[in-house]
C-alpha cells in the first residue's frame, strides 16, 4: 500500500498540484489549525498569492485574532509543510462562508438535485446561437451556455447571490460581495 501513495504523491508532485493540494487540505481542516472556539467565529474565505484572507464575526474578534496571526500562520504552514502563507487578513462578516466538508462527512441526501432549465432558459440558448452557422461550433457553444446555466442554477440553490453591483456570484448574505465592499 505504501507504493501506491508514492506514485500517487510523485504523480501529484509531476502534475504541480501537490502543494496546492496540501494548502486546500489545511483550510479543510481549519478547525483543527485554530481550533474549535476559533473556528466557530472565523473562516477561510480565499487566497490571493500568499495571503489567507479569513472572514470573522464580529470587529471583537478580528482584533482578538490580529493577536493570533503568528500562530495560526505557524500552524497552517506546518499542516501545508512548507511557507505557503505569508500574511492573513481578516474582514468582518454578518454570515460566514459555509464550513469545508470532507466528501465523506457531507450528509446523505444533502446534495441538491440538478436543476432543470426552463423552456424559455433552452430557447434563450437557441436564439443566442441562431448567428451561429458552424453545426460543431453551435453545440460546443450550447453545452457551455447550458452547463453555465445549470451551474447558476445550482448555486442559487445553496443560498449563493448575484452581487448588485459586480454580477459575481458569492456566498455571504449581503447584497454586494466581499471585492465590492472594499472597493477593489
Amino acid at each position: 500500500m505504501r507504493a501506491a501513495g508514492d506514485a500517487l504523491q510523485n504523480l501529484l508532485e509531476r502534475l504541480g498540484i501537490s502543494e496546492q493540494l496540501r494548502t486546500y487540505s489545511a483550510l479543510i481542516h481549519w478547525d483543527a489549525v485554530v481550533g474549535a472556539q476559533l473556528a466557530q467565529v472565523a473562516r477561510p474565505l480565499r487566497i490571493d498569492a500568499d495571503t489567507l484572507w479569513v472572514a470573522v464575526k464580529s470587529h471583537a474578534w478580528m482584533q482578538e485574532l490580529t493577536f493570533h496571526k503568528r500562530m495560526i500562520l505557524q500552524r497552517l504552514n506546518e499542516r501545508v509543510g512548507a511557507e505557503r502563507f505569508r500574511e492573513i487578513r481578516f474582514t468582518v462578516r454578518a454570515q460566514l462562508p459555509t464550513v469545508f466538508q470532507r466528501e465523506e462527512e457531507a450528509p446523505v441526501g444533502d446534495a441538491p438535485p440538478e436543476p432543470t432549465l426552463s423552456d424559455e432558459e433552452w430557447a434563450a440558448v437557441e436564439a443566442n446561437l441562431q448567428g451561429v452557422s458552424d453545426p460543431d461550433l453551435r453545440d460546443a457553444l450550447r453545452r457551455a451556455q447550458l452547463a453555465s446555466l445549470r451551474y447558476q442554477k445550482q448555486l442559487e440553490q445553496r443560498g449563493w447571490r448575484r452581487c448588485s453591483v459586480c454580477g459575481c456570484y458569492h456566498g455571504d448574505g449581503s447584497a454586494v460581495c466581499f471585492l465590492c465592499q472594499r472597493g477593489v
